[in-house]
Protein backbone atom coordinates (compact mmCIF):
# COMPACT_ATOMS: atom_id res chain seq x y z
CA UNK A 1 0.00 0.00 0.00
CA UNK A 2 1.29 3.44 -0.92
CA UNK A 3 2.03 5.93 1.80
CA UNK A 4 -0.11 9.06 1.84
CA UNK A 5 1.92 12.24 1.66
CA UNK A 6 0.57 14.68 4.22
CA UNK A 7 0.94 18.43 4.33
CA UNK A 8 3.86 19.25 6.63
CA UNK A 9 3.05 21.06 9.89
CA UNK A 10 3.69 24.79 10.12
CA UNK A 11 6.87 24.33 12.14
CA UNK A 12 8.35 22.42 9.16
CA UNK A 13 6.80 24.56 6.42
CA UNK A 14 5.90 28.00 7.81
CA UNK A 15 3.21 30.27 6.40
CA UNK A 16 4.33 32.10 3.31
CA UNK A 17 4.64 31.78 -0.47
CA UNK A 18 6.25 28.32 -0.32
CA UNK A 19 3.42 26.90 1.79
CA UNK A 20 0.82 28.49 -0.50
CA UNK A 21 2.45 26.90 -3.55
CA UNK A 22 2.65 23.47 -1.88
CA UNK A 23 -0.96 23.78 -0.68
CA UNK A 24 -2.16 24.55 -4.19
CA UNK A 25 -0.27 21.64 -5.76
CA UNK A 26 -1.55 19.34 -3.01
CA UNK A 27 -5.08 20.41 -3.97
CA UNK A 28 -4.57 18.59 -7.28
CA UNK A 29 -2.88 15.66 -5.51
CA UNK A 30 -5.97 15.22 -3.31
CA UNK A 31 -8.34 15.63 -6.30
CA UNK A 32 -6.38 12.87 -8.06
CA UNK A 33 -7.10 10.55 -5.13
CA UNK A 34 -3.58 10.76 -3.63
CA UNK A 35 -2.03 8.47 -6.25
CA UNK A 36 1.21 6.56 -5.54
CA UNK A 37 4.17 8.76 -6.40
CA UNK A 38 5.72 6.02 -8.53
CA UNK A 39 2.55 6.09 -10.67
CA UNK A 40 2.83 9.88 -11.08
CA UNK A 41 6.48 9.54 -12.06
CA UNK A 42 5.72 6.78 -14.61
CA UNK A 43 2.90 8.83 -16.17
CA UNK A 44 5.27 11.78 -16.60
CA UNK A 45 7.78 9.50 -18.34
CA UNK A 46 5.07 8.07 -20.59
CA UNK A 47 3.62 11.36 -21.82
CA UNK A 48 4.76 12.30 -25.31
CA UNK A 49 4.27 16.02 -24.63
CA UNK A 50 6.53 15.81 -21.55
CA UNK A 51 9.44 13.91 -23.16
CA UNK A 52 12.15 16.30 -22.01
CA UNK A 53 10.94 16.37 -18.41
CA UNK A 54 11.54 13.81 -15.71
CA UNK A 55 10.42 13.68 -12.12
CA UNK A 56 11.33 10.70 -9.98
CA UNK A 57 8.96 9.62 -7.23
CA UNK A 58 11.42 11.16 -4.74
CA UNK A 59 11.30 14.49 -6.60
CA UNK A 60 7.50 14.42 -6.56
CA UNK A 61 7.52 13.60 -2.83
CA UNK A 62 9.94 16.44 -2.07
CA UNK A 63 7.80 18.90 -4.04
CA UNK A 64 4.58 17.80 -2.30
CA UNK A 65 6.29 18.09 1.11
CA UNK A 66 7.66 21.56 0.30
CA UNK A 67 11.23 20.37 0.74
CA UNK A 68 12.18 21.70 -2.67
CA UNK A 69 10.74 24.17 -5.13
CA UNK A 70 12.00 23.22 -8.60
CA UNK A 71 13.60 26.09 -10.47
CA UNK A 72 12.32 24.61 -13.72
CA UNK A 73 8.65 25.38 -14.40
CA UNK A 74 8.47 22.46 -16.84
CA UNK A 75 9.00 19.97 -13.99
CA UNK A 76 6.30 21.58 -11.85
CA UNK A 77 4.00 21.75 -14.86
CA UNK A 78 4.57 18.05 -15.62
CA UNK A 79 3.57 17.02 -12.08
CA UNK A 80 0.59 19.39 -12.26
CA UNK A 81 -0.59 18.08 -15.63
CA UNK A 82 -0.40 14.44 -14.55
CA UNK A 83 -2.27 15.16 -11.31
CA UNK A 84 -4.92 17.03 -13.31
CA UNK A 85 -5.18 14.12 -15.75
CA UNK A 86 -5.68 11.59 -12.93
CA UNK A 87 -8.14 13.86 -11.12
CA UNK A 88 -9.99 14.75 -14.34
CA UNK A 89 -9.40 18.48 -13.88
CA UNK A 90 -8.92 20.79 -16.84
CA UNK A 91 -5.54 22.51 -16.25
CA UNK A 92 -6.60 25.59 -18.19
CA UNK A 93 -10.10 25.93 -16.71
CA UNK A 94 -10.88 28.98 -14.58
CA UNK A 95 -9.41 28.58 -11.11
CA UNK A 96 -12.18 30.56 -9.45
CA UNK A 97 -15.79 29.60 -10.10
CA UNK A 98 -17.17 33.05 -9.38
CA UNK A 99 -14.45 35.01 -11.20
CA UNK A 100 -14.35 37.29 -8.15
CA UNK A 101 -10.56 36.96 -8.11
CA UNK A 102 -10.24 37.62 -11.81
CA UNK A 103 -9.81 35.45 -14.85
CA UNK A 104 -7.04 33.03 -13.94
CA UNK A 105 -6.70 29.41 -14.96
CA UNK A 106 -5.59 26.61 -12.65
CA UNK A 107 -2.21 26.54 -14.42
CA UNK A 108 -1.75 30.33 -14.28
CA UNK A 109 -2.59 30.38 -10.57
CA UNK A 110 -0.13 27.59 -9.80
CA UNK A 111 2.57 29.27 -11.88
CA UNK A 112 2.05 32.56 -10.06
CA UNK A 113 2.37 30.80 -6.68
CA UNK A 114 5.44 28.88 -7.92
CA UNK A 115 7.07 32.13 -9.02
CA UNK A 116 6.33 33.79 -5.67
CA UNK A 117 7.75 30.77 -3.82
CA UNK A 118 10.96 30.98 -5.84
CA UNK A 119 11.33 34.69 -5.24
CA UNK A 120 10.67 34.58 -1.50
CA UNK A 121 13.44 33.69 0.89
CA UNK A 122 12.16 33.39 4.45
CA UNK A 123 15.68 33.47 5.91
CA UNK A 124 17.98 34.94 3.31
CA UNK A 125 21.65 34.27 3.84
CA UNK A 126 23.58 37.19 5.27
CA UNK A 127 25.17 39.48 2.77
CA UNK A 128 28.92 39.10 2.60
CA UNK A 129 30.81 41.88 4.27
CA UNK A 130 32.82 44.12 1.99
CA UNK A 131 36.55 43.77 2.17
CA UNK A 132 38.17 46.30 4.49
CA UNK A 133 39.90 49.13 2.67
CA UNK A 134 43.53 48.54 1.99
CA UNK A 135 45.83 50.70 4.06
CA UNK A 136 47.67 53.36 2.16
CA UNK A 137 51.35 52.55 1.84
CA UNK A 138 53.40 54.82 4.06
CA UNK A 139 56.14 56.62 2.21
CA UNK A 140 59.61 55.67 3.32
CA UNK A 141 62.19 58.41 3.50
CA UNK A 142 65.34 57.69 1.53
CA UNK A 143 67.78 55.72 3.57
CA UNK A 144 65.21 54.65 6.16
CA UNK A 145 63.36 51.38 6.33
CA UNK A 146 65.13 49.81 3.37
CA UNK A 147 67.64 47.01 3.60
CA UNK A 148 68.86 47.59 0.07
CA UNK A 149 71.62 50.18 -0.04
CA UNK A 150 71.32 50.41 -3.83
CA UNK A 151 67.67 51.48 -3.57
CA UNK A 152 68.28 54.85 -1.92
CA UNK A 153 68.80 58.07 -3.74
CA UNK A 154 69.33 61.40 -2.12
CA UNK A 155 68.37 63.33 -5.28
CA UNK A 156 64.66 62.61 -4.97
CA UNK A 157 62.08 59.90 -5.13
CA UNK A 158 62.77 56.77 -7.16
CA UNK A 159 65.75 54.56 -7.65
CA UNK A 160 69.15 55.08 -9.18
CA UNK A 161 71.58 52.72 -10.85
CA UNK A 162 74.48 54.54 -9.21
CA UNK A 163 76.04 53.00 -6.13
CA UNK A 164 75.51 54.99 -2.94
CA UNK A 165 79.27 55.63 -2.40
Amino acid sequence: MARIIKMPPEDELPEGPRREFVGELRRYYRAAGRPPLRHVSKLIEGRADLKEVTASQETVRRILRGMVIPTDWNRVNAVFQVLCEIGEIAPDADRWEDSYNGEESNREHLKRLWDAALEAEPNPPPMPRPAPPRPEPTPVAPGFGSDDPWATDSSGPGFSDEPPF
